[in-house]
């Protein structure tokens, strides 16, 4: 799967130095707010948001208070999953078809809404690179990225 990282920045903005410490101490539940460099969330209500956005997204009850809404085509494979400092857009590895591009116009529209309605910026951990909503060279540039690894992806030994 495919996935894309969205943040809220406390200082409005994303860094890269602010990734490596997610990276780095994500998972730590003691380490005190003052260090954390994302706002923390409320899954539940983050979903609600996003249902008054498109109410055909399909809910689904994730770990603790995460919340993972499912887009109602699975065929799709597009998944929002939601957890108390960010959000996880997961969508199919596919090459470049337009498909795949319907696919990545979703997934970007849904991108777009949260950093306008919220101040999200996302995290795109396959191309390394930070976006405060640059849909179009985001879309263009994940495409690209699948059509070149697609065909060794397939072709490699499983």
């Amino acid at each position: 799967m495919y996935e894309i990282h969205l943040y809220v920045p406390k200082t409005g903005q994303l860094t890269p130095a602010m990734m490596d410490w997610l990276y780095e101490y994500g998972q730590d539940r003691a380490q005190p707010e003052r260090f954390w460099p994302v706002r923390q969330l409320k899954p539940r209500a983050l979903a609600r948001h996003l249902l008054r956005l498109d109410p055909h997204l399909q809910p689904v009850p994730g770990p603790g208070a995460d919340v993972e809404l499912h887009y109602p085509d699975a065929t799709m494979g597009i998944v929002l999953y939601m957890h108390e400092r960010g959000v996880i857009l997961f969508f199919p590895w596919m090459a470049y078809s337009v498909y795949s591009r319907v696919v990545l116009g979703i997934c970007y529209t849904y991108i777009r809404y949260l950093y306008d309605a919220a101040g999200f910026w996302s995290f795109d951990p396959q191309l390394n690179v930070l976006s405060y909503a640059d849909d179009f060279q985001s879309i263009e540039d994940t495409a690209l990225l699948m059509d070149r690894l697609m065909p060794r992806l397939l072709a490699a030994p499983g």
